[in-house]
């Protein structure tokens, strides 16, 4: 995308009434994970990666990059071909995402408290962690050859 390409897009977006709207969803959610770590106890400090995965921390942050502008580069080019459930799902995934990873930057880990035990199998999660993963579901269960 040439820059005057990448400006159009930024302002065609800006004026969509909708992106606010999603604007102050990223807001709603951001409270409510920071609210819930604040008042949750014990909290556990996840210095590792997804699902425990231990990386070095340089290693961490570059996956982190690549995704983020792979997601980005996505949206930016299918923004307004995607409905409102998957534009709702896109910022559940994008605020799970910008939330983890600021604390990670500002704590050096992620605050989790949320304990799901599965047969043998115990995970330790946040309010972000969920935000992707619902994210990730709706998006699936909104492409019909999902379910054919």
């Amino acid at each position: 995308m040439q820059i005057s390409e990448t400006r159009q897009l930024a302002n065609r977006i800006l004026k969509d009434r909708s992106i606010w709207l999603y604007a102050l969803v990223f807001l709603v959610l951001l409270s409510l994970d920071q609210l819930s770590k604040y008042l949750a106890s014990p909290v556990f400090k996840n210095y590792f990666f997804a699902f425990g995965i231990q990386l070095p921390v340089w290693i961490m942050y570059g996956i982190y990059l690549a995704v983020m502008v792979v997601i980005i580069r996505y949206l930016g080019k299918n923004f307004f071909k995607l409905g409102k459930t998957e534009k709702f799902a896109w910022v559940l995934i994008i605020s799970g995402a910008i939330l983890n990873l600021a604390e990670r930057v500002v704590l050096g880990y992620v605050r989790d408290f949320i304990y799901i035990t599965f047969s043998r199998w115990v995970g330790i999660y946040n309010l972000a962690d969920g935000y992707i993963i619902v994210g990730v579901i709706i998006l699936l269960m909104s492409k019909k050859k999902f379910f054919n």
